[in-house]
């Protein structure tokens, strides 16, 4: 009886990709044909379906660019990079829709032995460097098995060497890897979908406003008190602004 239940469950999940893949295809040709609402319909019909993909928001990002929805265009770019940060695509639309938009900033530079290292640990993804630790963890054992079978002792010496250093090198890669999953624990972005919006100095619209930021600016949250975000600003700058009309990336 459960296999029968397995099976259905894996055709209608099947049947409802077939579906989806239709409508992809009739939004990228509503999309070619100019027609820019239809094409945003059918795109975000398959993202109420919970289905969800770099293509499928980089092709919003590029529908609601061309209904001139600054914020919104801006936001699925970033989703898009979020699951594919190498696409040179991806990279170059964001980077154009951000240049529309009005609040512009000077990023704080970061030192240099700060950007190597950054640098370093974006080499590769979290499941890269995870399975990297795991082949050296694996070389690591295999050494070790030599070392416990042979008896010559300039071997043992030498796989021993090999099973410490390959361990060594595993908790690296497995420590990169725990760097970068606490990096995107800890960057939560959201993108302001409001024509003006006031930066606070404390969580209080009666408090100081510093000045109004705008629709399509990205802004990074590290904290939260009642209906306030505390923020940051690429440039440094921290504040608070009310929670309403800023969705998270």
């Amino acid at each position: 009886m459960k296999i029968m239940v397995y099976i259905l469950c894996f055709a209608l999940s099947f049947s409802a990709l077939a579906q989806n893949d239709n409508i992809f295809n009739q939004a990228n040709d509503a999309y070619a044909d100019t027609n820019y609402k239809e094409a945003k319909r059918l795109y975000q019909n398959i993202l109420k379906d919970g289905q969800a993909s770099s293509e499928l928001y980089f092709n919003l990002g590029n529908t609601y660019y061309k209904l001139e929805d600054l914020a919104n265009s801006i936001y699925y770019y970033e989703k898009a990079l979020k699951l594919n940060p190498e696409d040179k695509s991806i990279q170059n639309n964001l980077a154009f829709a951000e240049r529309m938009r009005l609040d512009q900033f000077e990023r704080l530079p970061d030192s240099e032995v700060n950007k190597t290292f950054e640098d370093f640990i974006q080499t590769f993804s979290i499941d890269t460097w995870s399975i990297i630790g795991i082949v050296f963890l694996f070389v690591a054992a295999l050494s070790f098995g030599v070392f416990l079978l042979f008896k010559r002792t300039f071997v043992k010496r030498l796989a021993f060497g090999i099973c410490l250093g390959f361990m060594l090198l595993s908790a690296g890669a497995f420590a990169m890897a725990q760097t970068q999953l606490q990096q995107v624990k800890s960057s939560v972005y959201a993108i302001i979908f409001q024509e003006e919006k006031n930066l606070y100095e404390e969580p209080n619209t009666k408090s100081n406003a510093l000045f109004q930021l705008h629709e399509g600016t990205k802004v990074k949250i590290l904290d939260q008190f009642r209906s306030f975000y505390k923020i940051e600003l690429p440039d440094g700058t921290l504040g608070w602004m009310t929670t309403d009309n800023i969705k998270k990336i």
